[in-house]
């Protein structure tokens, strides 16, 4: 089977299981339980799925799955970990740099001030945060930065057939 991110599959993929709940036309609602890794994770306290042991994502329906089919879902370990490292350490390195860069500009300019590296840190955090919106709308144009339905695991029960007038 031959898609637009064929050169990605040969890479190393993060996998989880998941259940199609609902097909909505060419695209499948998959609920994907959290696995144990979940536990270790560092950014659990902010991840939409704390409090609750599945998580919903829409991805889609490349391998014809039906309702109730446990598909496997996956992405890039590589396009994970870049975004991971915008949006982690990206914010955090921008702060460090406006702190020394507003102390450098304060020093610059004779202020005597503790609030010029401050400043300096929430300036370039506010930047790097405008920055992320771009990559978001970057990322979400970009098909190796979302998941991916790559095989059903097992299908599902078959709907029940509808009752029939008929019950001799």
């Amino acid at each position: 089977m031959s898609n637009r991110w064929g050169a990605e599959r040969k890479g190393v993929m993060i996998s989880e299981r998941g259940v199609v709940e609902k097909l909505v036309r060419q695209r499948a609602v998959v609920k994907l339980q959290r696995s144990s890794g979940c536990d270790a994770c560092e950014a659990r306290g902010s991840c939409h799925a704390e409090g609750d042991k599945n998580m919903l994502i829409e991805v889609e329906n490349e391998v014809h799955a039906k309702e109730g089919d446990t598909v496997e879902v996956s992405m890039p370990t590589r396009s994970v970990a870049k975004m991971a490292l915008v949006v982690y350490f990206g914010p955090v390195g921008a702060l460090i740099a406006g702190a020394f860069a507003g102390d450098a500009l304060g020093r610059s300019l004779q202020l005597d001030s503790p609030l010029a590296p401050v400043i300096g840190g929430l300036v370039l955090l506010a930047a790097s945060l405008l920055a992320l919106k771009g990559f978001d709308r970057f990322a979400r144009s970009r098909p190796e930065y979302h998941p991916h339905m790559t095989r059903i695991l097992a299908t599902g029960p078959e709907p029940a057939a509808p009752p029939s007038g008929d019950s001799r």
